[in-house]
């Protein structure tokens, strides 16, 4: 209250001297006046805006402590004895809700209800109705990197796609006209025979697929996004699982061909090694990497020979990194020979608005905590590719499929959601790795 008095008072204040201005000289042809007119009206303004909020507010406080006790006006009180915990469950196929009493010897109005113990944890999927949205953390948008980092085609049918396996080539030599290759002739010359071979890529389906159970109360007492929330986790979780596998697929009829996977070491599988030219694939040594004496030379000779050695030079355009979250750890901390570090961060977005982290050698990098292995040797350490050097196929895009009869006697509505796709090499010529040795 005393604050609306101080403003009413500066206001008439205020008004009082900007009469005087008004009966001192009514043409108002000096600057000085006009300026203080102006100057005058507009705190006039802002305190008036101040003067109503003050009243709106104290108006509020007489209506609050007059007004009966109502759901919108009533007055604090002590909180109930018992406390309610419950929270969302998902077990194999079965949805839930759990909840136990929070404090011991709590009191519950629902306790009389036969079979309903309080003082442990139990199945409250038929108990009181449980606002779910309110009770559910959000768990963050999980980003499959691999999907972003390489180009996605849908197709509704099997399809074969051509790729090159041997291509023309051109002569050489220092004359230019080399036998059997595309060559400089004369004017009354022959032309030359040249060879190319292309190769049928059959594009598979596999498919991954997932199903959930919920029963009539959770989808009557559950109020709120909770078959929403359920089916984003579904989604969420398909995104996971196909990264892993584009990232260490197994190659032809089995599974995808893997785009990051390293299997040279080991000798176990399928890896990368079998797609990209050998003279593509950089070796770094982990112990000389991990060293302070020798890191800086061991990556930056890493990455610019893969950079600007063995990829070559017609393919500069486009390239980005890819990497997991060990190496990216191990790497963000190596500094040049002038103390800067190597990688770059980006002094604009974050991680959370963009997929690209920062920039490598100028190009920008991209780093998932879904890929496989770590900063070890036999591990892929960072592939340098174009998003066309790759591709992801889907036949059919995540996809949801709501089932409210084959449980019915069960009281249950069955959620079923699938994906089919698949991953190949299609420009395996015009990208790089670098991986790990001992």
């Amino acid at each position: 209250m005393d604050d609306l008095r101080s403003l009413r008072e500066q206001r008439d204040e205020l008004r009082s001297q900007l009469d005087a201005i008004m009966e001192r000289n009514d043409s108002i042809d000096d600057t000085e006046s006009i300026e203080a007119l102006e100057t005058g009206a507009a705190k006039m303004a802002e305190l008036d805006s101040s003067i109503r909020a003050a009243e709106a507010k104290a108006r509020y406080r007489e209506m609050r402590e007059s007004a009966p006790a109502s759901f919108s006006f009533k007055k604090e009180t002590t909180a109930a004895a018992y406390s309610g915990q419950y929270r969302f469950v998902m077990d194999g196929t079965d949805v839930r809700v759990e909840g136990r009493a929070a404090e011991v010897g709590g009191t519950d109005p629902s306790s009389s209800l036969p079979g309903m113990d309080l003082s442990g944890a139990g199945d409250y999927s038929a108990a009181i109705p449980v606002d779910l949205q309110a009770e559910l953390i959000r768990k963050l948008p999980a980003k499959a990197v691999i999907r972003q980092f390489f180009q996605t085609r849908t197709y509704s049918n099997d399809i074969e796609l051509q790729r090159v396996a041997t291509r023309v080539s051109s002569a050489a030599d220092a004359d230019f006209n080399e036998p059997g290759k595309v060559s400089i002739t004369n004017e009354a010359g022959s032309y030359i025979g040249v060879d190319m071979a292309l190769e049928r890529v059959r594009v598979n389906n596999f498919k991954t697929a997932a199903k959930s159970e919920v029963t009539e109360e959770f989808m009557r007492d559950a109020r709120g996004r909770a078959v929403a929330e359920l089916l984003l986790q579904h989604a969420e979780e398909h995104g996971l699982l196909w990264d892993r596998v584009y990232a260490g697929g197994q190659g032809g009829t089995d599974g995808p061909d893997p785009c990051w996977l390293y299997n040279a070491v080991t000798g176990n599988g399928v890896g990368i090694e079998d797609y990209l030219p050998a003279g593509q694939i950089i070796d770094i040594d982990i112990s000389d990497a991990a060293a302070a004496a020798t890191a800086s030379k061991t990556w930056t000779d890493a990455l610019t020979n893969l950079r600007y050695g063995a990829i070559p030079a017609q393919y500069w355009g486009g390239l980005r990194w890819m990497t997991n979250q060990a190496t990216f750890a191990a790497l963000s901390k190596v500094l040049d020979a002038q103390g800067r570090p190597l990688f770059q961060p980006l002094l604009t977005g974050t991680p959370a608005s963009s997929l690209e982290v920062g920039t490598l050698l100028g190009l920008p990098v991209f780093v998932s905590n879904n890929l496989t292995g770590s900063f070890a040797a036999g591990d892929t350490a960072m592939i340098l590719a174009h998003a066309e050097d790759y591709c992801i196929f889907d036949r059919a895009g995540f996809s949801q499929q709501v089932d409210p009869y084959s449980q019915g006697d069960s009281g249950k509505i069955v959620y079923r959601t699938r994906m089919r796709s698949d991953g190949r090499w299609l420009r395996p010529f015009a990208a790089g790795a670098i991986v790990c040795v001992a």
